[in-house]
């Protein structure tokens, strides 16, 4: 298959890392003197969609990433399937992200190109055999186990949608939601050495549940939404609460790209 987004992702390694620094809305919340130089980070996945890791991430075959929230773009979850042969398990209850999920599959196992839905020329680098370690659950990632409203985004043209309601729209969708430690339990995995968290707006009880039941993961990747989203005028203090609570459990932030940050438990 074309190593389109290869390249792509490729080209994304180059980018000045004091430069994504300097315009994050996050660096108010980091220390400086916990970020890695750019010599020390890679970017894997498309231009949207990607996310940073340290170079030495240790990700193996032997390695279990969770990865909640994956809209239509999930060039990053399976650049981990195909690059470190990690087992690779996708946590969304959203029909369109369900969809894009079934239609990679049916378009790899058929041979045809499949576009990733972010970017224009972009193509998904997968094969078959990458596709067998990724596992997509339809479900919502939680502070609880509990089933949740999930709000749908104002703009139809849009995917991602949002438990806390982050955009103030009326239309939803009920689904199960659980927490990281019941997945692990459920499903036999004793450890955890990647978690993405992308669940617009509902990250904080995430983190909460984390810190308090033990279930850190050695690599944390987040997107904090109301950096663009606020809903409230305590947006700030929020994010500045929930950087300092995974900081005092041993997680140190190594590198920040607009909303996203990247935190290695020391």
């Amino acid at each position: 298959m074309v190593q389109l987004l290869k390249r792509l992702s490729d080209r994304a390694f180059g980018r000045k890392h004091r430069e994504v620094r300097r315009d994050s809305p996050l660096s108010k919340h980091v220390a400086p003197s916990g970020l890695l130089p750019s010599s020390q980070i890679i970017r894997l996945g498309s231009g949207y969609g990607g996310w940073h890791l340290p170079k030495a991430h240790g990700l193996t075959s032997a390695s279990v990433c969770y990865l909640a929230g994956a809209g239509e773009d999930i060039s990053f979850d399976c650049q981990l399937a195909r690059d470190f042969s990690c087992d690779v398990r996708i946590i969304d209850p959203t029909p369109r992200a369900v969809e894009h999920f079934k239609q990679l599959s049916n378009a790899v196992a058929s041979g045809f190109l499949f576009s990733v839905s972010s970017g224009e020329n972009e193509f998904y680098d997968v094969s078959q055999q990458d596709l067998q370690r990724i596992t997509f659950w339809e479900v919502g990632l939680a502070g609880k186990d509990a089933e949740m409203r999930f709000y749908l985004p104002k703009n139809p043209d849009h995917v991602s949608c949002s438990a806390v309601n982050l955009q103030g729209t009326e239309d939803f969708f009920i689904a199960q939601c659980h927490r990281v430690k019941t997945l692990m339990e459920r499903h036999g995995d004793t450890q955890l050495d990647l978690l993405k968290i992308d669940i617009e707006g509902a990250e904080y009880q995430v983190i909460e549940d984390i810190v308090s039941s033990l279930t850190l993961p050695r690599i944390l990747l987040i997107e904090f939404d109301e950096c663009h989203s606020p809903l409230d005028g305590r947006a700030d203090d929020r994010i500045a609460q929930h950087i300092s609570m995974l900081s005092g459990a041993g997680m140190r932030c190594v590198t920040i790209e607009g909303c996203n940050a990247t935190f290695v438990r020391e």
